[in-house]
């Protein structure tokens, strides 16, 4: 069975499976991205100090994180280090980025999964069974059952679905006080940034924040009586998705007391960031160097895919 495309993300996602309906297993999955973007390619010739503004249209819903993995390369590049103050309003930008990500993701994508109408069309016994089951997180929440929840995640509808968007509006704002614009930054420079701090500026990031750490206490508990229920309901659907264990991360967030941007310092620096950089095979943590993990890569572009190139330094 194929799905192709899926059009939940930016370039479609394609899902080729071989089903083995017998013994009800799923014997090999891959998914494909049919998009070529080409930024690799028309990036050459370019002025490395324009990069950043030209890498963050990459994507219509992340530029952010392509500016400012850009800036990041171009310090090391430059051997310069941007302020502290300006890598902490780099860090708060990016935090904003992470949570409007995850809203967006989270509450207004993936909650469609597991909405009253599609459940409804797919599945109308679980439904039924939902309408009898009692919210157990009601009084945090307000929704009595899980079918109230459920129609809460309804597309365009729900109380959760608009609600979502509202909050995903406040992290944009969040972002915009940092970083000028979303998703496009436009003060994040090489060596600093054009945003200028003031107790104001940081008050009005920190009001909104709180209005969605509110939010998300309600969300949570909400979270977690949906996905109870359907572990509960469905026996066997915790194992949905379940894989070999591949994982890697490159690490987030710069601590500018330890990070320098140079490149014979770059584990001491990434092992010091507040996400830490990893990679985990089969459940085994295999590095946390930043250097291992650059050395790793492999460009698999044009005629010299098949000899598997390592990465230039960033």
């Amino acid at each position: 069975m194929s799905w192709d495309p899926i059009t939940r993300i930016v370039g479609n996602l394609g899902i080729y499976t071989k089903i083995d309906f017998d013994n009800r297993e799923v014997v090999e999955c891959k998914s494909t991205s049919s998009i070529f973007r080409g930024y690799s390619v028309f990036m050459k010739g370019k002025d490395p100090r324009d990069s950043h503004f030209i890498t963050s249209r990459i994507c219509g819903i992340c530029g952010d994180n392509h500016a400012t993995c850009s800036c990041y390369a171009q310090q090391m590049a430059y051997g310069i280090a941007p302020p502290p103050l300006a890598e902490w309003i780099v860090n708060l930008g990016e935090a904003a980025e992470y949570i409007f990500d995850h809203c967006i993701f989270q509450d207004n994508l993936v909650f469609v999964d597991f909405c009253e109408q599609l459940v409804r069309e797919t599945n109308p016994s679980l439904l039924e069974r939902a309408e009898q089951t009692p919210a157990p997180n009601a009084e945090i929440h307000g929704f009595r059952t899980i079918a109230d929840i459920m129609r809460s995640f309804n597309p365009f509808t729900g109380e959760t679905y608009k609600e979502a968007l509202q909050m995903s509006r406040l992290t944009r704002e969040m972002f915009c006080l940092m970083e000028g614009r979303h998703v496009h930054p436009s003060t994040l420079y090489p060596g600093g940034v054009g945003t200028v701090a003031t107790p104001q500026l940081f008050t009005d990031y920190l009001v909104r924040l709180m209005r969605f750490m509110d939010w998300i206490k309600k969300a949570v508990p909400m979270n977690d009586d949906v996905f109870d229920f359907f572990y509960e309901a469905l026996p066997g659907y915790e194992e949905v998705g379940r894989r070999r264990v591949l994982l890697g991360c490159w690490g987030a967030f710069n601590d500018p007391a330890v990070c320098d941007y140079k490149y014979e310092n770059m584990a001491d620096w990434g092992r010091g960031m507040f996400v830490t950089p990893g990679v985990v095979v089969d459940g085994e943590l295999i590095t946390t160097s930043l250097v291992d993990i650059n050395l790793g890569i492999r460009i698999l572009l044009g005629p010299q895919a098949h000899r598997g190139l390592v990465a230039p330094d960033p």
